[in-house]
């Protein structure tokens, strides 16, 4: 990205204010339309240079000066935008029209001194011709007819990228998508900024700094800050799909993107204005609720064509979460006017938040930070820090996965069944109450629905939504048209398959077999008849049955082949005994490290690497195999020590298990004390 790419930005902040400031001042279906009439011309002249910039990197005077007249241009248009929108397009034609001559002229200019790259410049520099030539001509003719102009200019420019031809030359010349992405990450953050300004502005100018209103300034600046999230932690990382047509939608999925931040900007203002505790105006809430909705939207259709590499459960699921919060926003704008704006603000916030920690479940690895830091095997083993040295240890237990392909991902019951208490219930619940308030929502479509709920009110409908959910109908309020009818029937069907869902996996995760053994903390290493023995010892905790249990140790061990290729190989440790027929009590684990022992002479030397024991068994209680595992660490291994033993009998002949001094040792010849 040069300098003069970013000077060049400055015009667009500008440019998006004055559209906003045209929004603002008179916040409607028809001043919204006006708004993405306007905005896409701008859009496109901004895409259009971004896009040769990212084939032609080029820095002399001319090609300064060129790009410095399109600027001028794309400040008159800023400049005309208002009269534009006040039925008085011909000066914002004109200069749109000379902002894509430029463009039209750059790849002229390279179509003269990149011969290689003559039939991308002769493609490219005819549509932005015929669009500047359409536009040119529009600003003579009256004004229907002018607009009928704009869209072919409009219409040409988003056909060509579709064609067999564009499709040609963008797999000749293929696109530099680092570039890109930063560009339209910083198009995003110059629009993001527009809500901060407009925020901060007026609770500079005409709040006063009054603390009621900078708590909701801030409240909805929140919003912001969710859309950022959504677009840097998603969208900016992913990557395009390879598939026919995948990048321009990509590309277009921008447009509407960034119109849809910017209104709201202008929402997040006009929403400091709402009376808390009174009903939200309805202009002003379907402003913020559509504008975010058509935000999600767009973030649903470029995530369809991306693929997001730290995801831990599938692409598509991202997709669907986006387009039903789209739809949620909507039917909050619809039903808003049943609640107060304290709670209407409160909702929509909830639902943003959500996308946030949606985000963090599914990808919890940042990939442009975290995975950038990863050093690969072999550098460490040069560097002194590989597998077996005590300053890095491989955390394997918790090994993180990037890149995997989509239908090899985790589904939703794995994400719960392996995921935490604490996770399954927040979901399960997080949902309950999401389900609730969307049928809610629904049944407040139709005002009156409820029988007895006077107010046609938001809570006592969610109330009535609990009760029909949870088939538990005190009689109170009841289905009183048809419409509230059909989503009885409807809600109750999805209450019943909740319920089963939420059981079954309670359920799956409640019957699976807990694991009742214990592995000695320290890895002894103990002279026993005159030879070194590496030893642990295992306990069954809470004594329940374990028949036939077997164990078995491996241990993973850096190793470079004579051609100097580094390898990670798994050898298995024999043992002294690696079967008992009942485990009830101890077991201590032996493997003697002599000659034929894979860790012979490491284990002194310090370069042992991981240990992985495992152990299985058939659990009379629970009628199933029951597994454990653990993994000891170079720093876990303690020379010449033993255990002190933790068996006794009690007086009338039962066996005491002295867990507490499970891990004790004692120096290998030290009397018991």
């Amino acid at each position: 990205m040069s300098w003069l790419e970013l000077f060049y930005d400055l015009i667009f902040v500008a440019s998006i204010i004055q559209l906003g400031d045209f929004l603002s001042a008179s916040v409607s279906l028809e001043s919204f339309g006006l708004f993405l009439v306007h905005f896409t011309p701008l859009w496109l002249a901004w895409t259009g240079f971004t896009i040769y910039a990212n084939r032609f990197e080029v820095d002399d005077f001319l090609h300064r000066t060129l790009v410095l007249a399109q600027m001028f241009a794309i400040g008159t248009m800023a400049i005309c935008s208002h009269d534009a929108m006040n039925g008085e397009p011909a000066a914002f034609a004109l200069a749109f029209s000379l902002a894509q001559a430029v463009i039209a002229g750059l790849h002229l200019r390279a179509w003269v001194q990149v011969p290689e790259a003559r039939p991308y410049c002769r493609y490219w520099g005819l549509v932005f011709l015929v669009g500047s030539v359409a536009f040119l001509i529009s600003a003579f003719v009256p004004t229907p007819w002018a607009y009928v102009l704009w869209g072919v200019g409009l219409v040409g420019m988003f056909v060509s990228p579709w064609s067999s031809t564009s499709k040609q030359l963008t797999e000749r010349y293929p696109v530099d998508m680092h570039h890109l992405t930063e560009r339209y990450g910083l198009l995003t953050i110059i629009v993001l900024g527009e809500s901060f300004v407009k925020v901060l502005t007026y609770l500079t100018t005409e709040a006063h700094g009054d603390a009621g209103y900078m708590a909701k300034g801030f409240f909805n600046l929140a919003i912001t800050c969710c859309i950022w999230w959504v677009y840097f932690d998603d969208v900016a990382g992913s990557k395009v799909k390879e598939g026919r047509g995948s990048f321009v939608v990509w590309l277009f999925g921008h447009l509407p993107l960034a119109a849809a931040i910017t209104a709201v900007g202008v929402a997040v203002k006009k929403a400091i204005k709402l009376d808390l505790g009174a009903v939200p105006d309805e202009k002003y809430r379907w402003l913020l609720c559509g504008s975010l909705a058509l935000a999600l939207v767009c973030v649903a259709i470029v995530d369809s064509v991306t693929e997001r590499r730290n995801n831990q459960l599938s692409d598509r699921q991202r997709v669907l979460v986006r387009a039903v919060s789209a739809g949620a926003v909507l039917l909050l704008g619809q039903i808003g006017g049943s609640m107060t704006s304290a709670t209407f603000l409160a909702l929509l916030c909830v639902i943003m938040v959500a996308q946030v920690l949606f985000d963090m479940m599914m990808a919890p690895l940042e990939e442009n930070s975290e995975t950038s830091q990863a050093v690969s095997f072999q550098d460490l083993h040069e560097q002194g820090r590989g597998v077996g040295s005590r300053r890095l240890v491989p955390d394997i237990a918790n090994t993180v996965r990037t890149g995997a392909p989509v239908e090899l991902r985790r589904d939703l019951y794995l994400f719960f069944l392996e995921g935490s208490w604490t996770r399954s219930m927040l979901s399960f619940g997080f949902l309950y109450i999401a389900l609730n308030a969307l049928f809610a929502g629904l049944y407040l479509l139709d005002p009156g629905s409820i029988l007895n709920n006077t107010d046609d009110g938001f809570a006592q409908a969610f109330f009535f939504s609990v009760q029909t959910f949870s088939t538990i109908g005190y009689g109170t309020m009841s289905p009183n048209t048809d419409w509230a009818d059909l989503l009885v029937t409807l809600e109750s069907a999805v209450g019943l398959l909740y319920v089963a869902v939420a059981t079954g996996v309670i359920l799956a995760k409640a019957s699976r077999p807990r694991t009742s053994v214990m592995f000695s903390e320290p890895l002894l290493v103990s002279r026993r008849n005159g030879k070194d023995h590496l030893v642990f010892r295992v306990a069954n905790a809470l004594g329940n049955e374990l028949a036939d249990a077997n164990i078995t140790v491996t241990a993973l061990l850096d190793e470079v082949t004579s051609e100097g290729e580094h390898m990670r190989r798994l050898h298995d440790l024999p043992l002294v005994r690696s079967r008992t027929p009942l485990f009830v009590v101890t077991w201590t684990v032996m493997h003697v490290l002599d000659e034929d022992s894979p860790l012979y002479g490491r284990v002194r030397e310090g370069t042992l690497g991981p240990v992985i024991v495992t152990l299985t068994g058939h659990d009379g209680t629970y009628g199933q195999t029951n597994y454990a595992r653990h993994i000891y660490n170079p720093d876990d291994v303690v020379l010449d020590r033993t255990f002190v033993d933790v068996v006794g009998q009690l007086p009338d002949g039962r066996i005491l298990l002295e867990l507490g001094k499970f891990h004790d040792t004692k120096p290998v010849n030290a009397p018991t004390s």
